[in-house]
């Protein structure tokens, strides 16, 4: 394993177990039973214990980020040790999300008015519209390596990245749409 894919492992898989601290921090101040899970109305219908939300959801967090980050460097097949921004942003989606999750996850039974939904709206919208601009700047050869089947000429993979990207900007503009009615 190359030394920039090991920081990168580190960093995130530890991104993804900070949140840990603001749970030992409010852990006397949360109820035994936090919810995990919510209608559309706002309202939880799905609750983890206190220790397994605070704790158990970070680490499984972490062991999918370091499973999919070592899947990306044996899947990668690519000769040039540039790593394409597409994949560069997916490296850093699990972390992200995770630490805005559990923030959520931890304010909602302390009394906060977040509205969950609007919440994942947002952070949903966003990251599609990032992932819809990077797809139809993708090489010809980083699709060889991620797509498969591969088209067989790059015209049609260019069709082919542009629709998804487009498609992709479309859903995220969608879901920021929808906070207007959630």
């Amino acid at each position: 394993m190359k030394k920039k894919n090991e920081r990168i492992l580190i960093l995130t898989v530890l991104i993804c177990l900070l949140p840990i601290i603001l749970g030992i921090i409010l852990y006397d101040k949360l109820p035994e039973q936090i919810p995990i899970h919510f209608t559309i109305n706002n309202e939880p219908d799905n609750y983890a214990s206190k220790n397994f939300a605070l704790f158990g959801l970070p680490i499984i967090m972490a062991i999918v980020q370091a499973i999919c980050i070592f899947v990306t460097m044996k899947v990668s097949k690519l000769k040039n040790d540039e790593k394409p921004k597409i994949i560069k942003i997916m490296e850093w989606f699990i972390p992200i999300i995770t630490v805005l999750m559990y923030i959520i996850m931890v304010e909602v039974p302390l009394g906060s008015t977040i509205y969950v939904g609007k919440s994942i709206c947002l952070i949903l919208g966003v990251l599609f519209i990032v992932i819809g601009n990077y797809f139809p700047k993708m090489s010809y050869e980083v699709g060889k390596v991620t797509f498969h089947p591969m088209p067989k000429s790059e015209k049609t993979f260019r069709k082919m990245t542009k629709a998804i990207g487009y498609s992709f900007i479309i859903i995220g503009i969608i879901l920021l749409i929808l906070i207007i009615w959630i």
